[in-house]
């Protein structure tokens, strides 16, 4: 154990500690998509479909259905709605556990509930062709399993991102670091179409496990919850990172008892969960139903549907990256107030795509078209890691875990209705027509729900996110104060001044 140390020691002298946690998270991220949303991609080789519109499937044909027989055969006789039941499995589990894991990981640390979370879906994927051959019943149990330990992940994160992460730091650590799960699934379906046409469908299950279980060795030995169990940080950036958390309003008198009343009658909090709303709807489609889409109304063979469905996760995470980047920039500048930079981005990550739908709608099977506005559509909603994903930190750093827990349960339920409704919408018929019924409901969906958040939204640390017994002034502790745009300035520099000698020391 000793070299093993050693030589851990030795390639993460020159990284600040936060940076190799920041890589080992996204590794995490990208491969606990993929253990997720593969299945979008495999079931298109497992499950054969009946109903396939002949001929153009343009606007004249949009609402006629002619069918022709399996477009191609499965191992298994599946319908669109068992299909979209399978797809949407993990989610009914995934539900479950949000507030659980969140709290977990606030209480016990992150090292293992998360590295738990992936392990499990390792294990869930290794068993996983087992399972759909005994039945799909069985498929979509061991799914539920997978999801209701996987749940733990986005909470648990949260717990990192406010024990390990200053604030000024933090929407480039999501947007970085979070958002690699969207690069993951553009890693991913390109990936599992490859593997599908040339191994089978099962061995695309056995990859992805087998994945996870050596990530999870990894982790275990880099990963540590607190910067202060970390035995080869730095004492310069220790003082850095505790300094900046104190003053962003982390308790300092251990796990406050959760305030359930006035967390459940926060419109702030409600700002949040409506927005995760909202933006659940349309990633569902991309996340479950974009494969499908791409093999029946733009008849992409399984090699080519995987390569081009990842598109839009690429853009995804470059969107996600580029945003975040900005955002961080505008705030350190004192163009924006915390609030507001909230407010825009979420405008960004949310409208935006909403009217690139809209422009969808009318293209009809322009698969170049309909390509390229997926990908326009993603890159712009990648600004919400600079929006409502972030601001569960600026109101309430002590209760992170538990608050996201809350807004990822009510994602994870829209997660697993749509796919149900996706399918019960296109089920024998695969048309156009159907599809853009699909479409439409995300526009509402998105409209409504960004504007609440931007009625109710806060960018300020909340009166109850206190220990009970700490008389700190929710207002003396704010990091960067939202109406005071030259002292946001001075104290981002005061706390980035740290970062950048001790890197230039090391």
């Amino acid at each position: 154990m000793e070299a093993v140390n050693t030589f851990i020691k030795r390639i993460t002298v020159w990284l600040p500690a936060r940076v190799a946690l920041g890589a080992m998270a996204w590794l995490g991220f990208i491969n606990l998509f993929m253990v997720r949303i593969n299945l979008s991609v495999i079931i298109v080789a497992m499950a054969y479909c009946h109903n396939i519109t002949g001929g153009d499937v343009g606007e004249n044909q949009s609402d006629t259905t002619t069918t022709t027989g399996a477009l191609q055969q499965g191992e298994f006789d599946w319908s669109e709605t068992i299909q979209g039941l399978v797809l949407g499995s993990f989610s009914y589990g995934y539900a479950l556990t949000q507030v659980v894991g969140g709290r977990l990981a606030e209480v016990y640390g992150v090292k293992w509930v998360f590295g738990g979370c992936i392990l499990a879906g390792g294990v869930s994927n290794l068993l996983s062709p087992a399972a759909a051959r005994l039945h799909y019943g069985a498929l979509i149990a061991l799914r539920v399993l997978q999801g209701l330990f996987q749940a733990v992940s986005w909470p648990s994160l949260y717990v990192c991102l406010v024990q390990w992460i200053p604030p000024v730091e933090r929407p480039r650590f999501i947007g970085y670091v979070a958002f690699g799960s969207t690069l993951g699934t553009a890693i991913t379906l390109p990936l599992m179409g490859l593997v599908v046409d040339a191994l089978g469908w099962a061995a695309a299950f056995y990859i992805s496990g087998t994945l996870s279980v050596v990530w999870c060795v990894m982790w275990a030995l880099f990963m540590h919850s607190t910067p202060a169990q970390h035995p080869r940080i730095s004492p310069e950036e220790l003082q850095y990172i505790e300094s900046a958390i104190r003053t962003s309003g982390t308790s300092r008198m251990g796990t406050p008892r959760v305030p359930w009343r006035r967390i459940l009658t926060s419109l702030p909090v409600w700002a949040i969960i409506f927005c995760d709303v909202g933006t659940a709807w349309g990633i569902s489609f991309f996340f479950s139903q974009l494969p499908t889409f791409m093999k029946n109304i733009l008849g992409f063979s399984i090699k080519e549907n995987g390569a081009i469905s990842a598109l839009p996760f690429l853009c995804r995470y470059v969107g996600a990256v580029v945003m975040s980047s900005l955002a961080s920039w505008v705030m350190a500048k004192g163009h924006l107030s915390i609030l507001n930079t909230r407010r825009v981005f979420s405008v960004i990550g949310m409208i935006v795509p909403a009217v690139l739908i809209v422009v969808l709608i009318q293209v009809g099977c322009d698969w170049r078209a309909t390509i390229a506005i997926f990908c326009i559509a993603l890159f712009f909603n990648g600004a919400i890691s600079s929006a409502h994903f972030v601001s569960v930190t600026d109101i309430t750093p002590n209760f992170a875990g538990t608050v996201f827990g809350l807004s990822n349960t009510a994602f994870s339920i829209m997660a697993f209705i749509a796919p149900v409704v996706m399918g019960s919408i296109t089920d024998g018929q695969q048309t156009l027509g159907q599809w853009k019924k699909v479409f439409w409901v995300c526009v509402p969906m998105n409209v409504l729900t960004v504007l609440f958040f931007l009625i109710f939204a806060s960018g300020t640390v909340q009166p109850w996110n206190y220990h009970p017994e700490e008389t700190t002034d929710p207002a003396a502790t704010t990091m960067i104060t939202a109406n005071n745009p030259d002292e946001m300035e001075e104290n981002m520099k005061e706390q980035l001044t740290p970062l950048h000698r001790n890197t230039e020391d090391k």
